[in-house]
């Protein structure tokens, strides 16, 4: 049985702390094995690193138990790790990861990788770089290019630890892509729709899934943020709200949880409209919770109920999809566009009406602007026009200040 002896901390050049844990294998050779610590000061890295030596100890002894069940069924316990098992391994030991994010690398591997190169041996040399290109290109024909993107991300990963824990010979996945060229374009709303849109908020009912399209159009944000969102987070006078929480989803359980990454805790910036917006929808729970004798609490949900509790992101996104069936809108692709393509055109229209692209990817939690408008912009027609103008002025001297 493999037992970790000890574990020491580092900091990776500001970039956080990194946890390594050492144990000899086999052989009796040192090995080491590494993980990214949440902590951000040195006592709680070496607290984390403890409880993560401890775990990986127990670990341990339960497959040395595991192991001898399976002896005595006459299998064998030290069976060549192979891509599905270890790949399995790997989503299962990641503790740092969001319920929502672990179940969708279990569809992922029971879907995309393992039906096709789960039983390839992780030493087989037929785990190669062709296989793992000739998988990309087989699976790319049934599923999206980002579901693709994303299998291969995963794949990758636990292909590097193997790598790393001598499991695997070298990283099959290598030097695989998958084509930029294929990727699906966003299927925003067009001008068409979003006046249509907008004509229905203006003289609907300030109800809360009303109120969630109505943010969603116009800051951006992620239906998991806009369903998370607290009343302490907004300030209609300033215009402004913050971005602390989201919704995640585990199965049919949803829970509260951190942004989708650092970028995406961010102050949001809105209008006027959406500002008198925020004032009625308040003081419409301020009347509720007086009529209930029920005492309003800024902890309370923009779009949830008096007592407390959030509105699932499933009932927005269905409510859009009734108003977007009954308007018969169809988005940039021909087809009728999603909630989160409300997120997409907010970008598309943003980056046509010339405005700041750093402010945009700020604004829709980012990680940098490059990913803005390669993702969520579009070039649009009358885009294109302007930049042809331009030139053209430029090219023969009336772009001269």
């Amino acid at each position: 049985m493999t037992v970790f002896t000890t574990v020491r901390v580092r900091e990776r050049d500001g970039r956080g702390w990194i946890a390594e844990a050492s144990y000899k294998d086999d052989s009796g050779k040192w090995r080491k094995r590494s993980k990214t610590l949440k902590a951000t000061g040195k006592r709680a890295a070496q607290k984390e690193a403890e409880a993560w030596l401890a775990k990986l100890n127990a670990e341990e002894e339960r497959r040395e138990a595991e192991g001898a069940t399976l002896a005595a069924l006459g299998l064998n316990p030290q069976s060549a790790p192979t891509v599905s098992s270890y790949v399995r391994d790997y989503i299962e030991g990641k503790s740092e990861i969001e319920p929502s994010t672990r179940n969708e690398y279990r569809r992922m591997l029971d879907k995309l990788i393992g039906p096709h190169i789960g039983d390839i041996e992780l030493k087989d040399p037929a785990l190669n770089t062709e296989t793992v290109k000739a998988w990309v290109a087989k699976v790319s024909k049934q599923y999206a290019p980002a579901t693709v993107r994303k299998a291969l991300t995963l794949l990758r990963s636990a292909m590097r630890e193997a790598v790393y824990n001598d499991l695997a010979p070298k990283d099959p996945t290598f030097g695989v892509k998958v084509k930029k060229d294929d990727c699906k374009r966003k299927n925003s709303l067009t001008q068409e729709g979003v006046r249509v849109v907008c004509g229905v908020l203006e003289i609907a009912e300030l109800n809360p899934s009303m109120l969630g399209v109505k943010i969603a159009l116009y800051t951006g944000m992620r239906e998991g943020e806009i369903c998370a969102l607290r009343w302490k987070n907004v300030n209609p006078a300033r215009g402004e709200l913050t971005v602390e929480e989201a919704i995640g989803r585990d199965g049919s359980r949803f829970y509260l949880k951190a942004p989708k990454n650092s970028g995406s805790s961010r102050t949001v910036y809105f209008g006027s409209e959406l500002a008198a917006d925020f004032v009625e929808r308040r003081k419409a729970v301020e009347a509720e919770c007086n009529a209930a004798g029920v005492k309003f609490s800024p902890d309370m949900f923009v779009l949830g109920n008096i007592r407390g509790e959030f509105l699932r992101p499933l009932y927005l996104s269905n409510k859009w999809r009734g108003l977007a069936s009954a308007l018969e809108l169809k988005g940039t692709r021909g087809i009728r566009p999603s909630f989160s393509d409300l997120r997409h055109t907010f970008a598309t229209m943003a980056v046509a009406a010339h405005v700041d692209i750093k402010a945009i990817s700020e604004s829709m939690g980012h990680s940098n602007a490059a990913m803005t408008l390669n993702t969520y912009a579009d070039a649009t027609v009358e885009g294109k026009q302007r930049a042809a103008q331009t030139m053209q002025a430029v090219l023969t001297g009336g772009g001269e200040q």
